[in-house]
């Protein structure tokens, strides 16, 4: 039996993203590192020491690495084909998988080629139909980001990149459990994840779903056993 590792989440950007998600505290965290305004990206020293201290750590014969942010895609793709030469070099006949969660604003051509080369599963981040997600999910100028993660969609499914979908559930979608779970459906997503909306001031308990709990979500939000798959809040 496969012994199973440690995870961790490579932050190569810090809290540094391209979107100014309304509801995001974690945009927050910038202002406490402030000499770090003009220096966010992850070194190529750091990168190498963490890729292959990361691959020394785990037991078993499958590593991944999980690339997050803020938002990833900034680092550029060079920085993410230089990932890919190191964990190759310090595999030692380890079988090597990343994952990379994205707000899907930079997602081209070139990406998605890069993406389904080197198998990368995508995350892409979205909150339901654009009426809903794009009430918090808006960029600099305060525009819904809506219609450019759908086309990032469609450029994972043209250049058949495994993705999945991860949605907020907050008080702009939470009373349209059915109209989210068919939308995202129809994405082609494989995998569906959720995940609360919490504020600053419970964000970090996490025993705290605040009003987001099983007890008090409305009529509807977990779907019944005949329908396909299954909403869960991790």
């Amino acid at each position: 039996m496969e012994l199973a590792g440690c995870q961790v989440m490579a932050k190569s950007t810090g809290s540094v993203c391209n979107i100014d998600c309304t509801y995001c505290f974690y945009l927050e965290k910038e202002a406490l590192y402030p000499e770090r305004n003009k220096n966010w990206r992850m070194s190529d020293e750091t990168l190498e020491c963490y890729i292959r201290q990361h691959i020394e750590a785990q037991m078993g014969e499958t590593v991944t690495f999980a690339w997050q942010g803020g938002e990833p895609t900034m680092m550029g793709l060079p920085f993410f084909r230089r990932v890919v030469a190191l964990s190759n070099q310090y595999a030692r006949g380890k079988k090597i998988e990343h994952a990379l969660q994205t707000n899907g604003m930079l997602v081209d051509e070139e990406w998605a080629r890069f993406f389904a080369e080197e198998h990368f599963l995508v995350g892409i981040s979205i909150d339901g139909p654009a009426h809903l997600h794009n009430q918090y999910r808006v960029n600099r100028a305060g525009k819904g980001t809506h219609d450019k993660v759908m086309a990032a969609i469609a450029l994972l499914k043209k250049h058949r990149v495994e993705f999945n979908t991860l949605t907020v559930v907050g008080k702009h979608n939470v009373g349209h459990p059915r109209e989210v779970y068919d939308f995202l459906l129809a994405t082609g997503s494989r995998h569906i994840q959720f995940i609360p909306w919490l504020n600053a001031s419970v964000a970090t308990n996490h025993h705290s779903c605040s009003w987001l709990c099983r007890e008090k979500a409305p009529p509807g939000l977990l779907p019944g056993p005949c329908h396909h798959g299954s909403l869960a809040i991790s």
